[in-house]
């Protein structure tokens, strides 16, 4: 095989590998930030669940997390740039159920 077919193999297993990676290790901001949501919202009393945002899509209409959580909940769901509204329908209030909050509407 000539140097330049070597390259062109070399440059195709390169693409390769590259998409393979992004498709299966690739995490967008707003999947990591799902994520943290995610870990963040547990409780063992309704006291523990704070709410850090009405209204931040695409994450949900009311996001409720544990209070030592909130801070670092409120920094992430700040910084992310939205371009989806919600229209939410009133909530009566939120509660602890099975180690996570949840809204009751």
């Amino acid at each position: 095989m000539s140097k330049r077919t070597l390259s062109l193999f070399f440059l195709f297993d390169l693409a390769v590998v590259s998409f393979i990676f992004l498709y299966f290790f690739y995490e967008s901001e707003e999947d990591r930030i799902k994520r943290q949501i995610e870990a963040a919202n547990y409780c063992e009393v309704v006291s523990d669940c704070q709410q850090v945002a009405v209204s931040k899509c695409p994450f949900g209409c009311y996001i409720y997390v544990n209070k030592d959580e909130g801070g670092r909940i409120e920094e992430l769901l700040s910084g992310f740039q939205s371009n989806c509204e919600y229209g939410c329908i009133e909530m009566k209030g939120v509660d602890c159920v099975n180690n996570t909050c949840e809204v009751i509407h």
